[in-house]
């Protein structure tokens, strides 16, 4: 994932994230780091140098875990994954409670597994990514990155289908 979607270091002033490297971001960095989260500034050069491995760390604690990565039909773990790695774990989380009807707590426990399990993988993967792009699109930062993100959607959309078994007919 790191590599398909998340490049290198990079700080886009227009992106509210600040400075990035492999996706993960100074606050990602700080958190990971138990120090102080400070400036922007303070942490750009600290990011810039991160390690890829530190970096596959923290998807895997802070991201992976949260969306439990490893519990999840093959599909909708992908999707659950990438949509909390770009707008937080606890997003991801109520808005893939919002598809499957359970209360929106943002923590994926044991009703929101089963019924994330329970549905459809192809089914749930089209409506979390359809609620991910409306989300999106209301956001004052879409004119920048909407089209990336429409792209980056897209794609993995059309890899979680693959991966669950998607007939090519019943893929968006």
């Amino acid at each position: 994932m790191i590599q398909r979607y998340e490049g290198g270091y990079g700080w886009d002033r227009a992106d509210p994230g600040g400075p990035t490297n492999f996706g993960i971001t100074y606050i990602d960095l700080a958190e990971h780091r138990h120090q102080p989260i400070g400036s922007m500034a303070h942490w750009a050069p600290l990011v810039k140098a991160m390690p890829l491995d530190e970096a596959e760390d923290i998807y895997a604690t802070k991201y992976a875990t949260a969306c439990r990565f490893d519990d999840l039909e093959s599909g909708a773990d992908c999707a659950v994954f990438d949509f909390g790695v770009n707008s937080g774990p606890s997003r991801a989380i109520k808005y893939a409670q919002m598809v499957v009807g359970t209360p929106r707590d943002g923590v994926l426990g044991p009703v929101t597994l089963a019924a994330i399990n329970g549905m459809d993988a192809n089914k749930f993967v089209d409506d979390l990514c359809d609620l991910r792009l409306g989300f999106l699109r209301h956001l004052g930062t879409w004119s920048t990155f909407g089209r990336g993100w429409s792209a980056r959607i897209a794609d993995l959309r059309a890899y979680s289908h693959k991966v669950a078994g998607a007939h090519p007919s019943s893929a968006k």
